[in-house]
């Protein structure tokens, strides 16, 4: 993000925090919604589920705009918000760790859903399906979406140290899944799993 593009989304948020303009709220989710839809995808595994996170995050967002304060950047003020409500959708299903369990085991990347995406990009994001959540998470916020690891640690929640052996362990798993798997007649990514040892 240049400087321009900084001080534009600063007087878009004034003027939705403090004169309730919705016209400037409308811009602001126009910029910000392609990247957290990305995100909560990577996080439930759901493309419907995802835009529907989404959407709930943007309705709590303008709900709670006049609380922001600008100490961080707004896009990480509404990830933090996003990555919420998927706990919170979590948590409202006593079901919900097994069925994403099991869903993670047979969803697939579907090229429709992406624009312009490349093979090497393909593969890159079947294979962020074999991460765990945390590991996911942090990867997603710091290398797809520019996020420092402060910022990352304040949007999990999570403390610093955490969020780098996440990122470190992902990394990791990352490099021995493209290395070690191959595509199958589907399209699907076949790893030999290696055991991860010490990496963080």
């Amino acid at each position: 993000m240049n400087s321009g593009d900084s001080i534009d989304e600063t007087k878009l948020i004034h003027r939705a925090q403090w004169q309730g303009d919705t016209a400037a709220f409308s811009i602001l989710v126009k910029k910000h919604q392609a990247s957290l839809r990305s995100f909560l995808v990577r996080l439930c595994k759901n493309y419907d589920l995802a835009d529907d996170l989404a959407q709930d995050t943007f309705i709590i967002a303008f709900e709670k705009l006049r609380s922001y304060q600008a100490k961080g950047s707004f896009a990480a003020w509404l990830f933090r918000i996003g990555f919420n409500c998927f706990l919170q959708g979590h948590r409202r299903d006593k079901r919900a760790h097994q069925v994403v369990k099991e869903y993670t085991e047979i969803v697939d990347v579907n090229p429709s859903h992406y624009d312009n995406i490349s093979p090497e990009q393909l593969d890159l994001e079947r294979a962020m399906l074999q991460l765990n959540g945390d590991e996911s998470a942090a990867i997603s916020l710091c290398h797809s979406f520019g996020f420092s690891h402060t910022e990352v640690a304040v949007i999990l929640n999570k403390p610093l140290g955490t969020v780098k052996s996440n990122i470190n362990r992902g990394k990791q798993k990352l490099r021995e899944y493209l290395i070690a798997g191959k595509m199958d007649n589907s399209g699907n990514l076949q790893v030999k799993h290696h055991p991860v040892e010490n990496a963080s």
